[in-house]
């Protein structure tokens, strides 16, 4: 066995294993960072070995924080487990099978893959509190939405569509979805402590909702790098583990509820990006904007900080805005290996290397999120550098 060395720092139990590899500084400049971005939480795993466990500001080890869009993660994974569990047999069941309401026109074409991997085609909203949150019964809300597009034709980030798999798992395991992960899944992880948010008529939500542990959190990160195994069980068969990461067709950044980030993603703002913004009548200061936005990136960070200096610090609630559905501002190129990453509104995040064996999970509640650079951006990249 390799020699341990249990410190405690300022609170922090921090689990030094010799030759794992960790950059001790750019370790402390990471949590430095935490610190400074108000998070309440960072966890980080190696091997399977604990590198930093720290809680900074309210947070605390049995606090729960509520993940965000870290939730769609967490079903993934639940979906993958009914997979594993042959409850059903592929994700192209089709929708209609358990809602015959929709055994008509285009909607008779709606998977449960289209629904978790965002290419259902459903009319969406990319704001929730327009249509989602004041609706009494999400999951009824998605079943009456119209298509705006062929189902599999084009992949949009889409909560409305998603919201429905609460209803499609309850109808296949016969449990409300947040007690069918709770018995599945969590009991598998010893995650005994969470709570669900639901909707009026009493359906957990899907895009996001679940309230849980930091310490607890980052076990789904580590099933998912250990292929499906926990404390050497199988809690998810490797192959079903591998859907949960396979890229989707139609944008090869996503999976099933996980995103997929490339080691190189180039970014590009070309004359067939604002012509396609023409044809759809969006606002002539927008295109203005978008023009001046014209060039190839590098990076995710060498185009987020062009977007900034065009659009201002919160560059997406204004492309959110004027961006209607299926339109975009820019083409994406990828290369390299890949990570995967579980990301949250405010920025909690759950990142996954898997050929470093690297688990890291950052958590931060409304209650600490005071500005934009408490997002904390780049943790992702800050983790996957920890090696180097």
């Amino acid at each position: 066995m390799r020699k341990k060395a249990l410190i405690v720092i300022l609170g922090m139990l921090v689990v030094h294993t010799y030759g794992q590899n960790i950059n001790k500084n750019k370790l402390e400049a990471l949590l430095a960072k935490a610190n400074k971005t108000n998070s309440e939480a960072v966890i980080i795993y190696k091997d399977n070995e604990l590198v930093a466990e720290k809680y900074f500001g309210i947070g605390q080890p049995d606090t729960k924080i509520e993940g965000m869009s870290c939730t769609k993660s967490i079903v993934g994974l639940a979906v993958a487990c009914m997979l594993t569990d042959q409850l059903i047999e592929t994700l192209d069941a089709p929708i209609a099978k358990y809602y015959p309401e929709w055994m008509q026109g285009q909607k008779q074409f709606v998977t449960i893959r289209h629904l978790v991997n965002m290419t259902s085609g459903m009319q969406n909203n990319p704001n929730a509190s327009v249509e989602i949150y004041p609706s009494a019964d999400f999951v009824q809300l998605a079943i009456a939405a119209e298509l705006s597009k062929k189902p599999g034709e084009v992949w949009e980030y889409n909560n409305k569509s998603l919201n429905l798999m609460a209803g499609v798992i309850e109808k296949i395991t016969g449990k409300r979805m947040d007690e069918y992960i709770g018995e599945r899944l969590f009991k598998n992880l010893e995650i005994t402590d969470y709570s669900w948010t639901l909707d009026q008529k009493g359906n957990p939500h899907v895009m996001s909702g679940c309230q849980i542990k930091p310490k607890d959190m980052i076990k789904l990160g580590l099933l998912l790098a250990n292929k499906g195994k926990y404390d050497n069980n199988v809690i998810i068969s490797e192959e079903h583990i591998n859907e949960v990461v396979k890229p989707s067709a139609q944008y090869l950044g996503y999976g099933m509820l996980w995103w997929l980030d490339y080691e190189n993603t180039i970014s590009i703002v070309d004359e067939q990006i604002i012509t396609e913004l023409k044809k759809n009548n969006i606002s002539k200061d927008f295109i203005k904007k978008a023009t001046k936005m014209k060039g190839v990136y590098n990076s995710n960070e060498e185009y987020l900080t062009k977007l900034r200096s065009v659009f201002g610090d919160n560059p997406y609630q204004d492309i959110s805005k004027n961006l209607t559905s299926g339109l975009r501002l820019r083409k994406r190129e990828f290369s390299g290996k890949v990570t995967y990453r579980a990301d949250g509104y405010l920025g909690n995040y759950i990142i996954v290397d898997p050929i470093n064996h690297i688990v890291a999970l950052r958590m931060i509640s409304h209650q600490s999120h005071k500005e934009e650079k408490d997002n904390f951006s780049d943790f992702g990249k800050q983790v996957i550098d920890l090696i180097k």
